[in-house]
């Protein structure tokens, strides 16, 4: 059975995080429906956390702000996952980034966790920002705007990033993108 689900079960609890991919700064942002207030930590504590708190409380849902598919088009090549990351897309920029972060994230959580257990993803797009935040912040509103998000799905032929995740996650974005010039 594969680790990561991309059925979404809206009764478990959320487990949100802003993940980033520093050597030694606090990238990443922690919130979770049972945790009074969320956190900026360092990337490998961000696995920590999860994998601690999935084996303590049971599964959750989990919402990664970062790349969790890709698109590659008839050539081959890169291309956005539709008209939802234009100007923002994930093989470039700061996607770049939270694409081999997220790989990482969640290759080590799954060695971490018990086999059998579940667990649904979601990719939180949290770009197109009008203001700089903090990680808590961000990880924050990934689980208090969850419902009201808007909901994509990337483009036909899309793949998972990772061999353990079935399916193609659903992509839920919090800020849209800023069409006045």
């Amino acid at each position: 059975m594969m680790r990561y689900s991309t059925v979404i079960d809206n009764s478990m609890p959320r487990l949100a995080i802003d993940l980033g991919y520093s050597n030694m700064q606090k990238s990443c942002g922690i919130a979770h429906c049972g945790l009074k207030q969320a956190f900026a930590c360092e990337f490998g504590t961000a696995i920590d956390y999860s994998a601690q708190l999935i084996q303590t409380h049971g599964p959750h849902l989990i919402i990664l702000e970062a790349v969790l598919s890709t698109y590659h088009n008839a050539a081959g090549n890169p291309e956005i996952r539709g008209q939802f990351e234009k100007g923002r897309g994930w093989y470039h920029g700061p996607g770049v980034t939270t694409f081999a972060a997220a790989l990482r994230f969640i290759d080590v959580l799954d060695r971490r966790l018990p086999g059998g257990q579940q667990l649904p993803l979601v990719e939180g797009f949290l770009s197109y920002k009008t203001h700089r935040t903090q990680h808590q912040q961000d990880a924050q509103r990934l689980v208090d705007e969850f419902a009201q998000a808007e909901r994509f799905t990337a483009a036909s032929g899309s793949q998972p990033i990772h061999p353990q995740i079935f399916g193609i996650p659903a992509i839920r974005r919090y800020n849209a993108p800023n069409t006045h010039n």
